[in-house]
Parts: structure tokens; sequence; C-alpha cells
């Protein structure tokens, strides 16, 4: 079984701030897996899942059941609450239950999009519980250790070698994702079959049972024009002129598809940047491996590396970022800047095989008086430290350089 560093995340919540831990993630990414771990380690409690039958009788018929549970009163005793959200009046009972008993009880609560998109607005909840985010497995993360930020920037400075193991392990992330079954498997026949059933499951059972989507079909042919967009500045009016429905209709799919973790949205920088773009989004998905073309599905692996990085270190209240890319009219562009409070920190430019600095790369650098810059290559075996007008920038390979992220 593969370690999660979110336990380490979970713990601080539940055992040191007293508060809910709801973790919310992709269909498949390990949340009930992580919850059960976690149970085990946490010493006493109880695992219910929703679509359990009996577990589902056991709420509604005595919601208070666990009062009754044979238990070590001296010590607090673990609810693991799974899929509860598919309850009608759930935010209601974990209310009630989490301010009534959270002297001697502790709550976990693990859900797909629809946890993710009932946390939002006029929420009852608010105050009681924190977010952990689970994302599709990272190089970091199978290095068994949450690498908090203020190590990230310090290894930017002198990133570790990497290992046959590193290299090994970012190969499988490249071909069979980073959804933790595939990538255990690590063949190709099972992770076609794994996507089929996947990408199934995820419309036809989780996106129409939770929304009122009628043309589930179309929504199945926007899915797999998506992966051919990936990258690139995102044209709505393209995409409802391909799929054949209405402009708000796509606007609000997509909004869909985000919020059930099939994919998410990498917005413009602007800052004090005059003629850049200040509107179009780009989109990647969780899944990188659905991306034929093996430029996008670096940069989009890279992306998924960043964006987990960023919602880590929210999570554990260290720092809050930004993830962004810039391009302006005369097509500069770079795929990535970290920023806090509208200062980038880092640029980060992915290539596949170039060792040549990008211009753009440097254009930006200068303009921006950004620290760091980063280009990070597929290709193994690179690593180039290079200063340009007093700049540094570095040109290095991903299996190196993305296992000093989380």
């Amino acid at each position: 079984m593969i370690e999660r560093t979110s336990i380490e995340v979970i713990r601080e919540i539940i055992e040191k701030d007293y508060k809910m831990a709801f973790v919310s993630g992709p269909r498949q990414v390990g949340k009930t897996t992580l919850a059960k771990h976690y149970k085990e380690r946490f010493g006493q409690g109880l695992y219910l899942n929703w679509d359990n039958v009996a577990h589902q009788k056991k709420i509604l018929t005595d919601p208070l059941f666990f009062e009754k549970e044979n238990r070590d009163p001296g010590k607090p005793f673990l609810l693991i609450f799974d899929e509860i959200h598919k309850y009608r009046r759930w935010k209601n009972y974990l209310k009630g239950a989490y301010d009534d008993y959270k002297e001697e009880f502790r709550f976990l609560v693990t859900g797909s999009g629809r946890l993710e998109l009932f946390k939002k607005g006029g929420d009852s909840l608010l105050g009681r519980y924190f977010s952990v985010p689970l994302l599709p497995l990272s190089l970091g993360e199978l290095k068994g250790r949450l690498i908090p930020f203020s190590e990230f920037t310090e290894r930017s400075n002198d990133p570790p070698v990497s290992t046959k193991e590193d290299h090994e392990r970012y190969q499988n992330l490249f071909r069979f994702s980073g959804f933790p079954e595939p990538f255990v498997r690590g063949t190709s026949s099972f992770y076609n079959r794994w996507l089929s059933e996947y990408k199934m499951l995820l419309i036809r059972e989780d996106i129409r049972d939770a929304t009122a989507i009628r043309e589930i079909s179309l929504l199945e042919h926007l899915s797999h024009l998506i992966p051919e967009r990936v990258g690139s500045p995102l044209s709505l009016n393209a995409l409802k002129e391909d799929v054949g429905v209405a402009f708000e209709t796509i606007r609000d799919w997509l909004l869909v598809l985000e919020q059930f973790f099939y994919l998410f949205r990498v917005g413009p920088f602007t800052g004090k940047l005059t003629r850049t773009l200040r509107k179009e989004s780009k989109i990647y998905l969780t899944n990188w491996v659905e991306i034929e073309n093996e430029g996008f599905r670096f940069e989009n692996l890279v992306a998924l590396h960043l964006l987990k990085a960023i919602r880590l270190w929210k999570s554990t209240g260290e720092v809050q970022l930004d993830l962004n890319y810039i391009r302006d009219k005369e097509k500069r562009e770079v795929d990535f800047v970290f920023s806090r409070r509208g200062q980038p920190l880092f640029l980060i430019e992915c290539k596949v095989s170039e060792l040549s600095l990008s211009p753009s790369l440097i254009y930006f650098q200068k303009k921006l008086k950004v620290p760091n810059a980063i280009q990070v290559v597929h290709q193994s075996g690179v690593c180039k430290k290079l200063r340009v007008e007093g700049l540094t920038q570095w040109v290095i390979s991903a299996d190196r350089w993305l296992s000093t992220l989380p």
C-alpha cells in the first residue's frame, strides 16, 4: 500500500485543531483507502459508507448510533463518513453530531466531486471543518514525506540528485497516471481497461446522478474533445461549435467536469504586465495519460504536480500561492507561474528535450524580476545552472525537480 502524505494533514486537523477533516478528490484516487489507513493509526473508530445499505440504515434509523459503540470512553473515537454527501440532509446531520459530540468523537468525511460542490456557498458547516485535497500521486509524495514550502524553496537552489528509483517512478507516472491502482499495476492493458470504466462511471453515474444534465452522451463527447485542447488557451466558442450546444451549456458543463475533478483550469497571470491575455484559461486533466501528444502530456503532468503542491501547502496553513500562466499578444509564453499576493516567485517552462533556455522564460524573468526560473525537461540526466544578466536559471530533468514538490 502506498503511504499517502495527506495523512499528516488529516492528523493535524483532527488531533490538534479538533476540526472535521473533509477529504475530497477524484473518483478512485484513494480516499477510502486513506481513511481506513488513518483509522488503523487512530486506534478506535468506525467506518461507514452511505452506499452500503446496512450503514445507510444505521444512520437513518438511529442517527446517534455511535453513542452505543463499544469504546474506551477515556479516548476519542473516530467516525468516518464516506459518501455521506449523497444523504440529502448530510450537512445538518454532521453539524449536529459535531456540535454535540466533538469532545468525545472525531470526524473524517470523504467524498468526490459532489462533496466539493456542496461545501461552497451558504455552508452551515463553516468553521467546523478544514479541507484536505487528495489528488493523484506525485513524485514527491511517492518519496513518502510532505515537503513544506520553505524546504522546496531551499531545494530549488540545490536540487537533490535523482535516483534510479525516482526515474522509474517518474516513467510509471508518465505512462500509467498518478491514480493508485493503474500506477501500482503498471501495465498498459490494465490502464486501458481502468480508463474505460473510470470515465463511464464518472459521467454516467457520478455526474448523471448529481446533476440535471440530460444530454449525457453529448457531455461524454465533450470529455473526448478536451484532451486535444490541453495546454492552450481554451475557446468556449470553438467547443460549442464542435459539440453542437449553446455557449452557456458548454460553460456549465466545463464547470461540472471541474467540480468532479475531471479537469482543472490555470488562469492567466496579469500583475503589472500590459499586452497579456487576461481572460482565457488553459485546461488540464487530473489524468494526464489521456493526452496522446507527448509534449502536452508532459506539461499536464507538471501542471498537476504544481497544483497539488499549492493545495497541500494551503491546507497545512503554511502559505497560499496562485498558479497561473503568462502569454502576451506577441505570443511569448511561460507555462506556469507560482505567485503570492500578485508577486511572482517561480517561472516554470516545460520542454520535452530542448536544453536551450526558452527566450520567453528569460524575457519574463527580466521583465517581472522573478528570482527563480526553471526549464523542466522530460529528458532524464539534465541539470544545468545558468546565469543570464545576473539572474539564475535552471534547465533540469523532471524526475529530479518534481521530487522537490510534495
